[in-house]
């Protein structure tokens, strides 16, 4: 009687072989490049953290999505399921005598346990930056175009930046007399885009006038002028929303100056999915993709849980969904570096001229097989290696 042997990974989970893990190195590389461009410094954290220290900045929907297990001492432990929550606990314990602002920029593993579908996985990686230390609306702009930035040094070119502004839809929100259940009712239907839902409340509410005008205002997109506009009216009504309006404004039109006005859009449905944001937000779309490949935005309050207040802004980089989009548009990055297979019968000159060609920048693999020189040029095509080269007899290519 036979036993099959499972050799599948559990579900959400991917290996990387090669040419795919190529892929997603180079990536990488290309990314940590440019954030050291910007003056962002790398930072790694530990994979596994206690949970009753992560579960700090998230939602209870989030806490439910954690990797929960025990540790050999009884204590719950929990895989990281975003980067800004442990890079947070990093600075206040290691890292706030610093001078501010922290620029820091990190590569790196995440889990989460969710629905499985393309694009989404349960260990997903993911790059990104932390701005910590100052509230501007320059640092809101700076993470923007950083972002835009690195999906251009990676080959993305079509792409739209959605922004929203949690505070300021909150100060909206009040301004329709909603309880707070309320509000955090409307907020999820509008960052759903549940425009049914969102009716459906309206009528249950019995919301007219210029409540009714709120909501249907924030059920829009708009273009930055036309977001200005249509906002400068009933921004000048209220404190906190004139407030949270002009700090909007000032990063729109800084994010103008730096040419991304035809990329940018306003939706004040964009809240994001981590509970710790606090201000200006932002997703980044490609086309036929139904899911953001880039997010961040302001979370003043996450370091104060920690005991620090400080606040802070960023983004992460979805590398998966970014691989998907540039086979889609046929821009994956190609190893182009020249590759040899060296052979011969005398180890000795074999690996002297291996070593010679790497210094060259060649990627050289030895034969120790004892082909014969027309033999190591069949083995090299055969593995898709264009150059063959037989030490003590001739060249074969």
């Amino acid at each position: 009687m036979s036993s099959k042997i499972n050799n599948a990974v559990p579900p959400g989970i991917r290996d990387w072989a090669p040419g795919n893990a190529w892929v997603k190195r180079e990536l990488e590389a290309r990314l940590a490049a440019l954030f050291q461009e910007w003056g962002y410094r790398e930072v790694i954290t530990g994979t596994v953290e206690y949970e009753n220290v992560i579960a700090r900045g998230l939602s209870h929907e989030e806490k439910c999505q954690l990797y929960r297990f025990f540790g050999r001492d009884g204590e719950v432990l929990t895989l990281r399921p975003d980067m800004t929550t442990p890079i947070a606990r990093m600075i206040v314990s290691q890292l706030r005598e610093a001078f501010l602002p922290l620029r820091l920029f990190y590569t790196a593993n995440v889990f989460r346990h969710e629905k499985v579908q393309a694009g989404r996985y349960r260990e997903f990686y993911q790059a990104g930056v932390e701005l910590v230390g100052t509230d501007d609306a320059g640092a809101d702009a700076e993470v923007v175009i950083l972002a835009a930035e690195a999906l251009r040094r990676l080959g993305v070119e079509d792409f739209k930046i959605g922004i929203g502004q949690v505070k300021l839809l909150d100060a909206l929100l009040r301004t329709c007399s909603l309880t707070e259940n309320q509000r955090l009712e409307m907020k999820t239907v509008l960052a759903n885009k549940d425009f049914a839902a969102v009716d459906d409340l309206v009528a249950h509410w019995n919301l007219k006038g210029v409540q009714l005008q709120v909501i249907e205002s924030l059920t829009g997109i708009y273009t930055i002028e036309k977001f200005i506009s249509s906002f400068q009216g009933v921004s000048s009504k209220k404190t906190d929303v004139r407030d949270e309006f002009q700090r909007l404004k000032d990063t729109l039109v800084l994010l103008e100056d730096a040419g991304l006005r035809d990329d940018v859009f306003v939706d004040l449905g964009v809240t994001r999915d981590f509970g710790y944001y606090s201000g200006a937000v932002f997703e980044i779309y490609s086309p036929g993709l139904g899911f953001p490949i880039c997010g961040g935005g302001r979370y003043d309050n996450l370091l104060g849980q920690f005991g620090f207040d400080c606040p802070a802004t960023g983004f992460a980089l979805g590398l998966e969904r970014i691989i998907l989009v540039l086979k889609r548009i046929d821009r994956l990055p190609v190893d182009e570096t020249p590759e040899y297979i060296v052979g011969g019968n005398d180890c000795g000159p074999v690996f002297r001229r291996a070593q010679e060609l790497r210094k060259h920048g060649y990627y050289v693999t030895v034969d120790f097989s004892s082909r014969t020189a027309s033999e190591l040029k069949m083995s090299a095509s055969s593995v898709g290696i264009s150059h063959a080269e037989f030490v003590g007899g001739e060249g074969v290519r």
